[in-house]
């Protein structure tokens, strides 16, 4: 087989494990099982912090880690029914159930999919654990687990393919409970979409996709108990908001291109309560406090001193290229990859719900810049080695740090 081949080939095993394959069966009655797994050092240099009134530059220990390690098994029962299971134990701890999910396909136009679903939402939400199978380490920031712009899951989805012409259209419709379940008393109907028409025979793509609540929800964490799984922030009582994303790819040859951007509108409402006790647990900077507070000067443990209207924006983009160069050795890949993100509302401790990127500057905005390559021996084994720059305003300077990472992946079964 030739390299190149072989090298898609690889990736897209990685693709099939995370999302399964949406075909007919090849071999019905069996069942197949395969998987990946991945060890990564990261280390952060000159990290700003106060010390007073004083900026000063601090660098964390090194920080080993095991942030994927996916089993999963997928059985075609029949012509129309599968069903797929995607276990989880990152950390190489305990093991969570990340996808289960039964699946009718009627045709190519309409398939039905129950359970517990990655959402199909931009280039990488489908994907994104599959990391020995495209450019980078870390993920967009819109998926970063720190500053989520929307759960991963969903449970009922409904998508489809169609010619158009020389090109396809694909679309998902999807619906669940809501970012949390909904507030009590109170119905949502959730709904999110994608749609993406791939021309070129598959070498661009270009879509937009899109979540509402449906209704006001609230948050699936409260304060203190780390970063939301949701878009919803601990330190509010309910939250409305809508998402819109645009997304394209092109492959020519070797070279990868990628952008997408992505916009959420809040219109929150904060729990008093909980704002006093994050006010009490752990610092913000002005910008934030005069966010929260009526009165900023006044009393921060005084519930009515609270602002309780939090009506804001959360912002990002990236863009990503990579090419890679098919050698006897294996693939190498050389990457770069830019982003943007804007948060006005988060705080920069994770163990109070916020994120030490967005939440550390003092508007809220920051930039990061990577730059690296990845190595593959072999189509199921990626070396990937990269280092960014971020780049943000701290008690009123502009100030930068800089991280490497080094990834270890591995894929096996199929």
């Amino acid at each position: 087989m030739h390299d190149r081949s072989r090298y898609l080939l690889g990736a897209g095993i990685a693709l099939i494990a995370t999302i399964g394959w949406t075909g007919k069966a090849v071999a019905q009655q069996q069942m197949s099982v395969y998987g990946y797994f991945s060890t990564r050092l990261e280390k952060v240099y000159n990290e700003p912090g106060l010390n007073g009134t004083q900026v000063v530059k601090e660098s964390p220990p090194r920080e080993f880690s095991h942030p994927f390690f996916n089993v999963m098994f997928q059985h075609q029962m029949a012509d129309r029914f599968k069903a797929y299971v995607n276990l989880n134990g990152s950390g190489a701890g305990e093991i969570d159930v990340r996808n289960v999910w039964g699946e009718y396909s009627a045709s190519q136009y309409a398939n039905f999919r129950f359970g517990k679903i990655y959402r199909r939402f931009g280039l990488y939400n489908e994907i994104l654990d599959a990391v020995p199978s495209y450019y980078g380490i870390e993920p967009p920031e819109a998926f970063d687990q720190d500053h989520l712009l929307i759960t991963r899951t969903t449970t009922l989805m409904f998508y489809g393919s169609a010619p158009l012409g020389t090109a396809t259209f694909n679309y998902s419709l999807s619906t669940d409970n809501g970012e949390s379940g909904g507030l009590d008393g109170e119905g949502t109907l959730p709904v999110g979409f994608d749609g993406n028409v791939r021309f070129g025979r598959g070498r661009f793509v270009v879509g937009v996709s899109g979540y509402t609540t449906g209704g006001r929800t609230a948050p699936d964490r409260g304060v203190g108990e780390g970063s939301p799984r949701s878009g919803v922030l601990p330190w509010m009582e309910s939250d409305d908001f809508q998402i819109v994303n645009a997304y394209g790819e092109a492959r020519v040859k070797n070279l990868t291109i990628q952008f997408e951007w992505a916009k959420a509108n809040h219109d929150a409402v904060r729990d008093p309560a909980s704002v006093v006790t994050l006010l009490q647990g752990t610092s913000v900077n002005a910008n934030q406090l005069s966010r929260m507070l009526i009165n900023p000067a006044g009393d921060p443990t005084d519930p009515a001193n609270v602002r309780l209207q939090a009506d804001y924006d959360v912002e990002t983009w990236y863009f990503r290229i990579g090419y890679s160069f098919y050698t006897k050795a294996g693939e190498f890949g050389p990457y770069f990859q830019w982003d943007w993100y804007s948060n006005p509302e988060t705080i920069a401790s994770k163990r109070w719900g916020g994120d030490n990127e967005a939440g550390v500057a003092d508007d809220g905005i920051f930039n990061k810049g990577t730059i690296g390559i990845l190595y593959r021996p072999i189509p199921q084994v990626a070396v990937k080695l990269d280092g960014s720059a971020h780049y943000y305003d701290f008690a009123g300077q502009s100030v930068s740090f800089p991280e490497l990472r080094f990834d270890v992946s591995y894929m096996f079964g199929l």
